[in-house]
């Protein structure tokens, strides 16, 4: 059952999931040259190393892929608070389709990953790399556009994400 009213704030739990999840994405980011070096070994016909940092960037994928389903059931069951009314439509429609694409690579680059390494499909690491790039883009906007409304807009728009309602 949905959600019929948008709360004020995030809970305490979709706040934790929230930063668990930026923090494994830092992770990935900066572990991922283990994975990738495992990658091209593979790519060039020698077999799979399942090193630490291998194992590190499998595990934090997964755990990326189950907190991000785990926060779209709880915004679908608990909702979300409305973005600010200060902002301006065009920003508003920025501001959603920046979460949607997000939350789409969450879910999508875990799989892709996945496809990628256990199934050895070579398009599915392609994507997952440039999804990774997309990615980078997309959290830059996202933050830039927090500061931008916490700042600029003076909304409490930052205050949402860190205090729980």
């Amino acid at each position: 059952m949905a959600a019929t009213a948008k709360p004020n704030g995030y809970s305490g739990l979709q706040i934790g999931l929230h930063w668990a999840v930026v923090l494994l994405v830092i992770l990935q980011f900066l572990a991922s040259e283990g994975i990738e070096n495992a990658w091209d070994t593979v790519r060039d016909g020698g077999a799979a190393q399942t090193t630490s940092t291998v194992l590190l960037h499998i595990g934090a994928g997964a755990l990326i892929f189950v907190f991000t389903l785990w926060r779209l059931w709880l915004r679908f069951t608990r909702g979300a608070p409305a973005l600010p009314e200060k902002e301006p439509a065009p920003l508003r429609l920025l501001a959603s389709a920046t979460h949607v694409l997000i939350y789409v690579l969450l879910i999508g680059m875990p799989i892709s990953g996945s496809v990628a390494w256990f199934a050895g499909i070579e398009q599915a690491g392609a994507a997952h790399a440039l999804a990774k790039n997309v990615l980078l883009a997309l959290v830059v906007l996202h933050v830039v556009g927090a500061f931008f409304q916490q700042f600029v807009l003076k909304t409490s728009v930052l205050t949402r994400m860190a205090v729980p309602q």
